[in-house]
């Protein structure tokens, strides 16, 4: 969903830098120059995790990247695709598609590295799930709408207009994110839970759904909360268990996953030699506490060190 969404707000953007000039072009090629970033999913494949959660998100989604590919890519347009728009116009075209895919991606719970190579710390508000029909409607008329317009005008008109509702539709989501914050906040005060850390994350699929997590000396307790819903959802504890963990404390594989989930991560046995790591910005696979988590790593420790996503 995120790679469509990423497809249609790039197209838009073609279509404002060389809509005028090329047309329909500008669209298509604005849309596919704004997956480029995407293309780290397929190198991700052909490593194990950690690597692969990391090679996500990484290094084609840096300002770097996109700065030093939208120069190839400009040339390459320019040459093969249509030469009566200067080569500068073209690579200012996939810079800012480019860019997009970025922004975008940042405003998810996996977040992206904009700093690559510099620094691995990643960007992530956290606003939007990674299926959100609603933030793909505006820039899903905005495509259709430049795409089917004959007058530049117009299609400069439907663009603005798709990614003004988009704006205006992530400004909600961030002012709605901190809204439930607050109210989860203070429900914990209610209960007496003393924490150290708390922090939303969106529900996949749900608009007005979060999956709230406060940390504590023991683990995070966890609930589901909705600013539009009158029940209010169990806070559960889940154990953080990272003694299971202490013999590979150095282990670098463990660090790094360790990270990837920002430490919001619980361990439990699965046998003799392995253990379930769940990342719990994720939250379960439903709202019943019994729920299996929607995100789990298996850690096998019975000879070499192996992690696998469950």
């Amino acid at each position: 969903m995120n790679i469509i969404s990423c497809f249609v707000f790039a197209a838009a953007i073609g279509s404002l830098i060389a809509g005028k000039k090329i047309g329909n072009k500008a669209i298509l090629f604005g849309g596919l120059c704004g997956l480029i970033p995407a293309t780290d999913w397929l190198v991700s494949l052909l490593f194990n995790v950690p690597i692969s959660e990391n090679i996500r998100g990484g290094v084609t989604h840096s300002f770097v990247f996109c700065l030093l590919f939208a120069p190839v890519l400009g040339w390459a347009l320019h040459k093969y695709v249509d030469r009566t728009c200067s080569f500068l116009r073209w690579a200012n075209l996939a810079l800012w598609c480019m860019v997009s895919h970025c922004l975008y991606d940042s405003l998810t719970i996996d977040g992206v590295a904009f700093l690559e190579p510099f620094s691995h710390h990643r960007f992530a508000l956290s606003v939007l799930s990674n299926v959100d029909i609603i933030g793909l409607i505006p820039l899903a008329v905005a495509f259709v709408g430049a795409l089917i317009l004959k007058d530049w005008h117009h299609k400069v008109m439907i663009s603005w207009f798709g990614g003004f509702l988009f704006v205006l539709y992530v400004s909600f989501t961030f002012l709605n994110k901190l809204s439930v914050h607050s109210q989860f906040e203070q429900s914990l005060d209610e209960k007496d839970i003393r924490y150290s850390r708390v922090d939303v994350y969106p529900v996949s699929g749900s608009l007005f759904l979060w999956n709230c997590i406060a940390q504590d000396r023991d683990g995070f307790w966890m609930g589901y909360r909705s600013n539009l819903s009158k029940n209010d959802f169990d806070i559960n504890l889940v154990l953080r268990n990272d003694y299971y963990l202490f013999e590979l404390e150095d282990n670098q594989k463990i660090k790094q996953i360790e990270a990837y989930t920002r430490y919001y991560y619980g361990v439990e046995p699965k046998s003799s030699h392995s253990v379930l790591l769940h990342d719990l910005r994720y939250g379960k696979d439903g709202l019943k506490s019994d729920a299996p988590f929607a995100r789990t790593y298996e850690i096998d420790f019975s000879s070499e060190l192996v992690i696998e996503r469950k």
